[in-house]
């Protein structure tokens, strides 16, 4: 439940402000850049679940 107000389980100014805790990470390695997305918390994954967002494609380091 979301401390402020008891009848709703998350506000959307704090369900924005745990997604904006998710980041991308760019690592360069030589000629090679890697990208990754940090692994989402249980509540962020629920959030993005109730936007229906696809993560999967989170899991997995994108070499460029």
């Amino acid at each position: 439940m979301d401390p402020n107000l008891p009848f709703q389980h998350m506000t959307p100014r704090r369900a924005l402000a745990e997604l904006a805790k998710v980041r991308l990470e760019l690592v360069s390695a030589g000629e090679h850049t890697i990208e990754l997305v940090s692994r989402p918390t249980q509540r962020q994954a629920t959030i993005l679940r109730a936007f229906g967002v696809d993560t999967s494609s989170w899991r997995k380091a994108t070499l460029a």
